[in-house]
């Protein structure tokens, strides 16, 4: 069996159990049979523990691995899962990212612009103009993940 790099979130913490941790350790030592019931037993108590967490008014314990309602971005949530990702996984979102904050500059220009310095329609980039200008902001490896990405998402609009 591989190892791999498992990072624990809030949660894990939440409802881990140092005795849980003791148990998981033990299960390479016990028979097929015992690692069976062992990990169903581990896990249900783990399930029970996440329940317990939501009692108190829906809420309970888990307020804290809740973050305050101005920074609920797809940003900031992207990038707290990062870390749980594979190498790749990672890069992707770095490349998603990247273009989400390039939307968000302009969204953010656009914002400050007075109504007179406004471009009317005709004078606007068209949008394959600005995938390209977003392009040449990304690095090359960057650039191929993101044609990649296009690819699939037209694949998938073509069977929609």
């Amino acid at each position: 069996m591989e190892k791999q790099d498992l990072k624990f979130t809030d949660l894990d913490y939440l409802i881990a159990d140092h005795h849980l941790q003791m148990i998981k350790a033990a299960l390479p030592y016990v028979t097929v049979s015992q690692q069976k019931f062992f990990s169903l037993l581990v896990k249900s108590s783990e399930l029970m523990r996440t329940a317990q967490l939501f009692q108190d008014d829906g809420q309970g314990e888990m307020g804290i691995c809740s973050i305050e309602q101005e920074h609920q971005s797809p940003i900031e949530m992207m990038n707290a899962m990062k870390p749980y990702g594979t190498p790749q996984e990672q890069d992707m979102m770095d490349v998603i990212i990247n273009i989400m904050q390039g939307f968000q500059i302009r969204r953010n220009y656009q914002d400050t612009v007075s109504p007179q310095e406004t471009v009317s329609p005709q004078e606007r980039p068209s949008p394959a103009l600005m995938m390209e200008k977003l392009k040449s902001i990304l690095s090359p490896e960057q650039q191929a993940r993101f044609e990649n990405l296009q690819l699939m998402l037209q694949a998938m609009q073509a069977f929609a």
